[in-house]
């Protein structure tokens, strides 16, 4: 299903006329949250493409017993594969993405404010064409095909839980380590500091982790990722500083 039908539909129901940026951000999360819940027909697909390519590495692996010729040339994309990843945590770990926060707001008053030029109600669908062509040019060039698919009701979740707050977000120190696993070359794990400063200029450090596949040269097949604390600190900060 087309994901910017998806949001036509979710966006129908952002209802009141005038909205609060408590109001706002809710819907967001429960927009981001459906989305995901609906897309989850997705992760089985790209499961079983996983699964498929670890019995191949295994296969491969007992009909070659010397296959250091050809981890050679999966070892070569390593820097492909690396600058991949570090450039998604950047996208999501660098904040507030104005033009995000635009987009998102343009479209809520598209459905809110009957003052505004390009109203169409509660009731009738909205033009996403902006933001879903925004997400797919930050992250496609980074991700395989279904792994765009699987990551696009993540994208851009610390930006939209920010909503409403007047702060600044930025990730240092990443390192991305390939696996030692002969059979599962494309694997990856990494980790990084992010730093979040509040409207009050408090600032407080989190680290990332987390784990990739890099299924196609310098492409994302699947990725995952913790910030322990982050989110927490977000909406503290929020029920103090996001009505201000």
């Amino acid at each position: 299903m087309d994901p910017s039908k998806e949001f036509d539909k979710l966006f129908q129901k952002m209802m009141h006329t005038e909205r609060s940026h408590e109001a706002r951000r809710n819907s967001l999360l429960k927009l981001q949250n459906k989305v995901g819940r609906k897309k989850r027909y997705i992760v089985p697909v790209f499961i079983s493409i996983s699964m498929v390519a670890v019995v191949f590495f295994l296969v491969f692996a007992l009909i070659n017993p010397n296959p250091s010729s050809d981890l050679a040339a999966v070892i070569g994309n390593d820097d492909k594969n690396k600058a991949a990843i570090r450039a998604v945590l950047e996208k999501e770990f660098t904040g507030p993405d104005e033009e995000y926060l635009l987009l998102v707001e343009e479209i809520s008053r598209q459905q809110t404010d009957p003052s505004y030029e390009k109203y169409v109600g509660p009731d009738q669908p909205h033009d996403a064409t902006e933001l879903m062509a925004y997400i797919d040019k930050t992250y496609s060039p980074y991700f395989t095909e279904h792994g765009l698919d699987s990551v696009i009701m993540y994208a851009f979740t610390y930006h939209s839980i920010g909503v409403g707050l007047d702060y600044k977000m930025s990730i240092d120190g990443i390192e991305v380590v390939q696996s030692d696993n002969p059979n599962a070359p494309k694997n990856y794990t990494f980790t990084g500091q992010v730093e979040y400063e509040n409207s009050v200029g408090e600032i407080s450090q989190y680290e990332v982790k987390g784990k990739a596949i890099c299924s196609e040269e310098g492409k994302i097949g699947r990725i995952y990722f913790d910030v322990a604390g982050l989110r927490d600190q977000l909406n503290i900060d929020f029920n103090k500083f996001g009505n201000d």
